[in-house]
């Protein structure tokens, strides 16, 4: 017979502590409680639960000393502890190893939460042992948890990981990463990459690796900036042409003048021109640092797309080949196998002329011949862009009417993101609904983004006027959501859960 998985409630809020404490029993799990960070230290101690979500609110004891105390003990040090919150500050859910949870609680998303770290811990387990060689998928660790749980156990050997038909490898020695390959990239360029990949498999092979290290950094802190460098990566690139956009400099530039020497590199880079994945490839600098550098020079004008490059994308110009291999694995994680994915994008705007617009000036937008009264009646599917064989985005509509309510939530399954198409009353209202309800990011289109809007939970972004440039600042967005974990709650005081 499985074992019952135990969980502490540690939280003041019994309202949420009774709500919670019903959802986690009637999944099975066996409750505790305890009403302040005192309370909750005595019943880990004691009971030894499986989890905690231990809430900031708590008294007597703060989370990061609650945290402290269990790591330095044998009995409590693999125990996870999962913050939960009321705040909207959403940089706060780095803090804890386990994640944050915000209130109010989404109950199927708490245990969502749970029941992945008791995935991660299991996997985690084999990685802990000194086996041979050890499989699993990254949708079950994660690389940042796979390098913790390496570096904690002070691990040699090397991590071999597997995206479609991308291949990197992370070396690691002593439980320190030591160097990182991906295609032509190495050291710390390398590991940034792959700190980012969420789905693939991956293997870990032990031995000693006897090689100079091309990376000098404490497993944490190349974590860390790994993070850091991914955030400020996700905020350039909705502003930057497409990766296979060729670039060039302009011929009036003076390449005798003194400059930044990451600058110095990506200008003598595009002494011929070059695409823009090239640059990233072969610069020697880190993705963050050379993104950095071509938005400032084509925001000057000292470089700029080849006159060859078109001023209008087509379909196949959004995205690349990776991002097209994410954005499908993404979208076929909570749906049955299929070749090919389809995911959906919202329009939001008054009337029908935001749907027009759409099918006017989308490149490759076919509009589907089974919903021609989509425009005139402000419900269904406008049309469908094939960003390749195997991913397909729809254009879909929603009445704004405040009477459509009920109608939003179950037509807005598989949403990945939505376009406001003007800052009109009803079109705010549905994209405040869809940002902070459905949690998808929004991109406004030809406007400041309105005030309901800034904030949301999945990002909101205004890169200008051209439709395409929103559409792509829309797919990166989704692939790159900002973090929304659910909040977690905190504890009272008892040795029992209240009714």
């Amino acid at each position: 017979m499985a074992q019952v998985r135990k969980i502490l409630i540690a939280d003041p809020d019994l309202d949420s502590v009774r709500a919670l404490s019903r959802a986690l029993r009637t999944k099975g799990y066996q409750v505790h409680y305890a009403p302040d960070g005192s309370r909750a230290l005595e019943v880990a101690v004691l009971r030894h639960p499986d989890l905690t979500l231990f809430d900031e609110a708590c008294r007597l004891l703060d989370a990061r000393t609650f945290v402290q105390i269990l790591r330095t003990n044998p009995r409590t040090e693999d125990i996870p502890v999962v913050l939960t919150t009321s705040s909207l500050d959403t940089d706060r859910a780095r803090g804890p190893r386990d994640g944050m949870l915000r209130k109010p609680f989404n109950l199927d998303e708490v245990l969502s939460r749970i029941e992945h770290i008791f995935r991660r811990n299991e996997a985690a387990k084999d990685l802990k042992s000194e086996q041979q060689e050890i499989e699993g998928s990254l949708s079950q660790l994660s690389i940042p948890d796979l390098m913790q749980i390496l570096g904690m156990n002070k691990r040699n050997g090397r991590l071999s990981l597997e995206r479609g038909s991308e291949r990197g490898e992370i070396t690691v020695s002593d439980g320190r990463t030591v160097n990182a390959r991906l295609g032509r990239v190495e050291g710390e360029k390398a590991l940034f990459r792959l700190l980012s990949w969420t789905e693939g498999n991956f293997t870990f092979t032990p031995g000693t690796n006897s090689a100079r290290p091309r990376i000098n950094r404490a497993m944490d802190d190349a974590l860390l900036e790994g993070m850091r460098q991914s955030d400020e990566v996700n905020r350039l690139l909705p502003n930057l042409p497409p990766r296979h956009t060729r670039l060039m400099l302009a011929p009036e530039v003076d390449l005798s003048e003194a400059q930044h020497p990451v600058t110095a590199q990506v200008m003598e880079l595009l002494r011929q021109p070059r695409a823009l994945g090239e640059v990233l490839d072969l610069a020697p600098a880190t993705d963050m640092e050379v993104l950095g550098v071509l938005s400032t020079l084509l925001q000057k004008g000292v470089a700029r797309p080849t006159e060859s490059e078109g001023q209008n994308l087509g379909a196949g110009d959004l995205i690349g080949a990776a991002e097209v291999h994410a954005l499908r694995g993404r979208l076929l994680r909570t749906r049955a196998p299929a070749r090919v994915a389809t995911a959906k994008v919202f329009v939001c705007g008054s009337g029908s002329s935001a749907a027009r617009r759409i099918l006017a000036r989308v490149p490759g937008l076919e509009a589907l011949s089974a919903d021609p009264t989509a425009v005139k009646s402000g419900f269904g599917t406008l049309g469908r862009l094939e960003l390749s064989d195997v991913l397909n985005v729809d254009f879909c509509v929603l009445p704004p009417a405040e009477a459509a309510r009920p109608l939003w939530r179950p037509f807005s399954a598989g949403a990945i993101g939505a376009l406001l198409m003007d800052s009109s009353e009803p079109a705010v209202k549905l994209a405040h609904y869809l940002a902070w309800e459905v949690r998808i990011p929004i991109v406004v289109v030809g406007t400041e983004i309105p005030n309901p809007l800034l904030g949301a939970p999945a990002g909101a972004i205004a890169p200008g006027e051209d439709l395409t440039q929103a559409l792509r600042a829309m797919l990166i967005q989704a692939l790159n959501p900002a973090p929304t974990l659910p909040g977690v709650s905190q504890v009272q005081r008892a040795s029992v859960v209240p009714p």
